[in-house]
């Protein structure tokens, strides 16, 4: 990709230090990305001090679920773009992240009774509770970041009969919640 300096390195060669644990490279790949990164995520975070936490929790993100990068499949500046857009929206929706400029004059955000995974047992304990099938096709799609085509390949089943299984998998995790 023309204009993306890796200091030498080729994307490839990139992803591979970063499979093998070499932290230095995360520093190389930030200070490719994050331009391009931030400018996406403060689209969709309008406070820039959220934005930054996003931002960092973005690459914590890349660094964690490097191994299931795809390079076949996509682009890594694509796969980060993906990933920044899903914890940005993760935080506009719960307000996880909080700016420390002025807390008393700002409004708090709405909840919106979401609770994150990690931060609630019982959101752990509805997930658990889903249908074997569910709970594969949920992990595919939003843990491990899979295409529903992909999805589909992996769970046997066409792209119709896998978001009917979402669709059932989200309406029990709503009445589980609601309970």
């Amino acid at each position: 990709m023309s204009g993306i300096d890796f200091q030498g390195e080729t994307e490839q060669s990139l992803v591979d230090a970063l499979r093998r644990g070499r932290q230095e490279m995360l520093g190389v790949l930030y200070d490719a990305y994050a331009p391009v990164l931030l400018g996406v995520i403060s689209r969709i975070v309008p406070d820039a001090e959220v934005a930054e936490q996003v931002l960092q929790e973005t690459f914590v993100a890349i660094w964690a679920r490097i191994g299931v990068y795809d390079a076949s499949k996509e682009r890594l500046l694509t796969w980060g773009l993906a990933i920044a857009r899903g914890i940005a929206l993760e935080a506009v929706k719960t307000g996880r992240f909080s700016s420390s400029v002025n807390p008393a004059s700002e409004p708090k955000p709405q909840q919106n009774n979401i609770v994150p995974l990690q931060q609630g047992h019982a959101s752990q304990e509805n997930f658990c509770s889903l249908d074997p099938l569910e709970k594969s096709a949920l992990e595919l799609i939003y843990l491990k970041g899979r295409s529903c085509s992909e999805a589909a390949g992996e769970l046997h089943m066409t792209e119709a009969a896998l978001k009917e299984v979402l669709k059932s998998a989200f309406t029990h995790l709503k009445a589980d919640k609601s309970a």
